[in-house]
């Protein structure tokens, strides 16, 4: 009976499978219906990490794709920015801590990108230290990401490298329980 309903009302349109992009693996993304293929362009795609790596500790990111070209039955996506669950970041931060963020636009070799950071102390700090902090993320990002081109950087995203490295840079100015990079858009 749905599917007799659904023909109906998407008698005229065509499907078209969603692709992510090719240095993610090319994978089926979903399927989204349209009149013209024009249609589809520039409409954006959310699409969970542990669904893409298969790896169930990263069920908090989701990757925001958006489609950029329609060949045949395929929407071609290009990388657009992740952001992290609302339940995530409320889980983490807890009392006796302090919360450090960032929000800055970074030049890459191919484009900018804006990267909005959070830190979790294993305890309360001061002014100083949270200067410090926010200081330091933002000159190993400068650092790091100008050298890059945004496939690089998804790719040492995804597998965790560049949350690494700029944690074990923190840990030199005070302990840290979380880093993590919980929101990212392209310009």
């Amino acid at each position: 009976m749905k599917t007799k309903r659904r023909v109906k009302k998407l008698r005229g349109k065509e499907w078209y499978e969603i692709v992510s992009p090719k240095f993610i693996g090319d994978l089926s993304l979903g399927e989204t219906p349209a009149l013209d293929p024009g249609m589809v362009i520039g409409r954006k795609v959310e699409a969970s990490l542990m669904e893409i790596s298969n790896d169930p500790s990263k069920y908090y990111i989701k990757l925001i794709f958006k489609i950029s070209e329609v060949s045949g039955g395929k929407a071609r996506t290009e990388f657009f920015g992740h952001e992290c669950t609302r339940d995530f970041l409320a889980r983490i931060v807890r009392k006796r801590t302090s919360r450090i963020d960032t929000n800055e636009v970074y030049e890459l070799k191919d484009g900018k990108i804006r990267i909005k950071t959070i830190t979790i102390t294993e305890r309360r700090v001061d002014t100083t230290v949270k200067t410090r902090i926010r200081k330091k993320v933002c000159e190993f990002l400068k650092s790091a990401l100008s050298e890059m081109k945004i496939e690089d950087f998804v790719r040492s995203f995804i597998l965790g490298k560049i949350q690494n490295s700029i944690r074990k840079e923190i840990e030199k100015i005070y302990p840290v329980r979380i880093f993590e990079i919980r929101k990212s858009e392209v310009v």
